[in-house]
């Protein structure tokens, strides 16, 4: 059978194989993908991870992670497609995903504009943590910092904030509270606020002569 899902494509598009793929990915880190159970989560969380990054967050090798998807959706690979993923594991290097950085950069100590607490609605898994940061991020000044608190370590989105010019640092504060600072890198500029688009002027007509 063809490979339909490689290190790049979504959780979303692994998930849809079969059901039983998704007891497999929950039982690489029951802690972290227990709340792709929840309604919303499964329906917020898949389309922004891709697999190679859940094999990152979960230290499973890429192949085997790929080959067991596929076994499990009843789709097992021949040698010569399993060697066609290893190549292409290799070719797209999986190490080069967004991370977090080993020491705490000194900007985290800038003045602190806005803190995000997610912890009560992580509980609940009732909202998208997205859209609080994502709407403070927009009206973060240049050079002060956003902290989130959260009960994960969010690398899905180390991933979305690389391309958009955030930069990022977290902090483990126990074993359910990370802190996550957040501020635009001073390279890059944060996206302009979109203003009305003047109206054009109204033009006099004249009756015909």
């Amino acid at each position: 059978m063809p490979i339909v899902v490689n290190e790049t494509s979504k959780l979303s598009k692994a998930l849809q194989l079969h059901p039983d793929v998704l007891d497999y990915i929950v039982s690489l880190n029951p802690r972290d993908f227990n709340r792709l159970r929840n309604p919303l989560m499964r329906r917020l969380m898949p389309p922004r991870i891709t697999l190679a990054r859940i094999a990152k967050m979960t230290n499973t090798p890429v192949v085997e992670m790929l080959v067991r998807i596929h076994e499990t959706a009843g789709r097992p690979l021949t040698e010569e497609e399993r060697k066609e993923l290893s190549r292409s594991v290799k070719d797209t290097a999986a190490g080069d995903l967004a991370s977090n950085q080993d020491t705490a950069p000194d900007w985290i100590q800038q003045k602190v504009a806005v803190t995000i607490d997610l912890l009560e609605s992580d509980a609940r898994l009732d909202a998208d943590p997205m859209t609080p940061i994502m709407k403070s991020l927009k009206r973060l000044a240049p050079d002060d910092v956003l902290v989130v608190r959260h009960k994960w370590e969010p690398q899905p989105l180390y991933d979305i904030w690389s391309k958009q010019g955030v930069e990022y640092y977290s902090e483990q504060k126990s074993d359910d509270e990370w802190w996550i600072y957040l501020r635009w890198q001073r390279s890059k500029q944060r996206p302009p606020a979109r203003t009305p688009r003047a109206a054009a002027p109204a033009v006099s007509r004249t009756a015909g002569r």
